[in-house]
C-alpha cells in the first residue's frame, strides 16, 4: 500500500534566485527603455541653428526667442517705408512659403474697407444685402460692420466646422468639408446672440469676405485679393489652398507639439479667414510696407471703431494694442496673429515709428514674443516649464509604475495586460502631448522604464500564471478592453 504524497515546494535558495534573475533582468530592460529614450523619444523642440539672411537681425531673433520654447524655423522681416531686412533661422527654407493662417483677416479687412470706398458696400449694410440667400435669417440681418469687428453675435464656427473642431485633437482638417455654398447653408441656420460679447469669429469673417466677394462680382476670394491686393503690391508668392492639389509644392512643412507633421487646413469656405493661406516673408514685408506707406488698398482698416478692453481697440478686423518697451513705456500697435495646425505668425506695425515687422514659425508656438521683442525692444521672457504639458509625463510614470506593481504581484495574466496596456495609453499620450518645447526624449525614456521593465517580469513569470483570476471572468477580461480603446484612441489622436 502506498503512502500519501506530497507536492514539493521551490527551496528558499530557488526562489532567491528566481527573485534574483528577475530583478536583473527588469533593471537592464529599464536602463534599454532610458537609452531607448534618449536616441528616439521626442526631439526637444528648440530653435534650429541654421542662419540665413542679415546676420545682425538673426541674432538679435535668436536672442528674442531664447525665453520661449517650442520654435523650429523662424523666418522674420524689419520694415521701415524704405527698406526691408529679412532673416531665416532653422532648417526650414524660410524663403518658402509658410501658412501664415489670420493673418489673412488683414487681406479681408483691407477688401472690405476698399470695398466702402469704391461705394460697393456700406458699413451698416445688412449682410443680405450683399448676400440675399440670407435674407429674413438673423445672420442676414447683421451689419457688415459688426462682423468685421467680431461683434454681430454669430458663434466662432459655423455648424459644419464645429461639428468637426475636434477634428484638429486628432490632427485631422476641421474646414475640409465647408464650401462657400456650405457656408451660407450654415449662416442660414446660425444663432444670433445680440448679448454675446465680442467674440472672435472665423465664421463672421468668412461671411464678411464672401460678402465683399459678392458685391465686387468676383469670381472668388482668391481672384479679389488677387486682383486688389496681392497683383498692385507684386505679393508673387501668396496663394490659397481650396483643395490640396492647391498646396505649394515649396510650401514649408509645419509640426505640431510633439514634432510630427501637422495636417493642411484646405477648404474653399474659411479661406477669407486664413484656413489655408501661404504666403513668404518677403510677400508680408510687401504687404506691411504698403500698410507703412497708405499704398496698401483699404488702410482705413487700421484705425480702431470700436473699444474691446481697456488699451485694446479694434478697426475693421485690425487689432490695435499697447506693448512695454524695454524702457518701461508703452507704445502702441496695430496688429494680427494667426495659427493654423502647424504653424504662427505674426505682422505687428510701429505706425508712430514708422516700422512694421513680420514673423513666421513652422510650428504652433506663438511668435507674438519674439515680434514685440524685435518692435519695442520688450525683454525676453523666460516662460518656463509648461505645467500644463508636465501632465502626461506624470501620468504615464503613474501607469508605467502600477504595471510593473501588477506585473510583480498580480497572479494571472490578464490583470497584468490591463498593467501593462494602460502604461501603454499614457507613454503614448506623453509622446503626443509631453513638455517637448521645454525637455527631449529622456523625459519619455524614463516613463518608458519601468513598463519595460514590467514587460520582461510578465514574460519571465508568464508561464506559470492562469490566464485570469478564479471567478472573474468578465471583469478580468473588461480591463484589457477598456485599455486597449484607450490606446487605440490616443493612438488615433496623434
Amino acid at each position: 500500500m502506498r503512502g500519501p504524497t506530497t507536492t514539493p515546494t521551490p527551496s528558499a535558495s530557488a526562489t532567491a534566485g528566481a527573485g534574483l534573475r528577475i530583478g536583473t533582468v527588469a533593471a537592464v530592460a529599464a536602463v534599454l527603455a532610458v537609452l531607448v529614450g534618449v536616441v528616439a523619444g521626442p526631439e526637444h523642440r528648440r530653435l534650429g541653428p541654421q542662419t540665413t539672411g542679415d546676420p545682425a537681425l538673426a541674432e538679435r531673433v535668436r536672442a528674442a526667442a531664447g525665453g520661449h520654447g517650442g520654435y523650429r524655423s523662424l523666418a522674420v522681416a524689419e520694415v521701415t517705408p524704405t527698406t526691408v531686412t529679412t532673416s531665416g533661422l532653422g532648417p526650414a527654407d524660410t524663403g518658402a512659403p509658410f501658412e501664415i493662417g489670420s493673418v489673412t483677416k488683414t487681406f479681408t479687412a483691407a477688401l472690405f474697407a476698399d470695398a466702402v470706398t469704391r461705394g460697393e458696400v456700406r458699413p451698416d449694410d445688412p449682410l443680405e444685402r450683399a448676400l440675399p440667400e440670407l435674407a429674413g435669417t438673423p445672420a442676414g440681418a447683421v451689419t457688415l460692420a459688426s462682423l468685421a469687428q467680431h461683434r454681430s453675435g454669430l458663434p466662432a464656427l459655423g455648424a459644419t466646422a464645429a461639428a468637426r473642431a475636434l477634428a484638429t485633437t486628432v490632427n485631422l482638417n476641421p474646414y475640409s468639408t465647408t464650401t462657400t455654398a456650405q457656408l451660407l447653408d450654415d449662416a442660414r441656420t446660425a444663432t444670433v446672440d445680440p448679448q454675446q460679447p465680442p467674440t472672435y469669429s472665423n465664421f463672421g469673417v468668412a461671411l464678411l469676405g464672401t460678402a465683399v466677394v459678392r458685391a465686387a462680382g468676383a469670381d472668388g476670394y482668391p481672384q479679389l485679393v488677387a486682383d486688389r491686393v496681392t497683383g498692385p503690391l507684386g505679393m508673387t508668392s501668396t496663394t490659397f489652398a481650396a483643395t490640396d492639389a492647391q498646396v505649394p509644392a515649396t510650401a514649408v512643412p509645419g509640426h505640431r507639439d510633439n514634432g510630427r507633421p501637422a495636417s493642411r487646413w484646405t477648404g474653399e469656405g474659411y479661406l477669407p479667414a486664413g484656413s489655408s493661406t501661404f504666403s513668404t516673408v518677403d510677400d508680408l514685408a510687401r504687404w506691411a510696407t504698403a500698410q507703412l506707406t497708405g499704398a496698401a488698398p483699404g488702410t482705413g482698416a487700421l484705425v480702431p471703431t470700436a473699444q474691446d478692453d481697456p488699451g485694446t481697440s479694434i478697426g475693421w478686423i485690425w487689432v490695435t494694442s499697447g506693448a512695454t518697451g524695454a524702457d518701461g513705456a508703452r507704445y502702441p500697435y496695430v496688429w494680427h496673429n494667426g495659427g493654423t495646425a502647424g504653424f504662427s505668425s505674426m505682422l505687428a506695425l510701429d505706425r508712430e515709428g514708422g516700422r512694421a515687422v513680420v514673423v513666421l514659425g513652422d510650428t504652433t508656438a506663438g511668435v507674438e514674443p519674439v515680434a514685440r521683442t524685435l518692435l519695442f525692444g520688450t525683454p525676453p521672457s523666460d516662460d518656463g516649464a509648461d505645467l500644463f504639458a508636465w501632465a502626461p509625463a506624470a501620468i504615464a510614470a503613474l501607469f508605467s509604475l502600477l504595471a510593473l506593481r501588477r506585473a510583480l504581484r498580480e497572479g494571472a495574466l490578464l490583470p497584468i495586460a490591463d498593467g501593462l496596456l494602460t502604461a501603454v495609453f499614457g507613454l503614448v499620450l506623453l509622446w503626443n502631448r509631453g513638455p517637448w518645447s521645454s525637455v527631449g526624449g529622456w523625459v519619455w525614456g524614463l516613463a518608458l522604464a519601468p513598463a519595460a521593465a514590467a514587460l520582461a517580469v510578465a514574460v519571465l513569470r508568464g508561464r506559470g500564471l492562469p490566464l485570469r483570476p478564479a471567478g472573474r471572468t468578465v471583469t478580468a477580461w473588461a480591463g484589457p478592453g477598456v485599455s486597449a480603446l484607450l490606446v487605440a484612441v490616443v493612438v488615433w489622436a496623434g
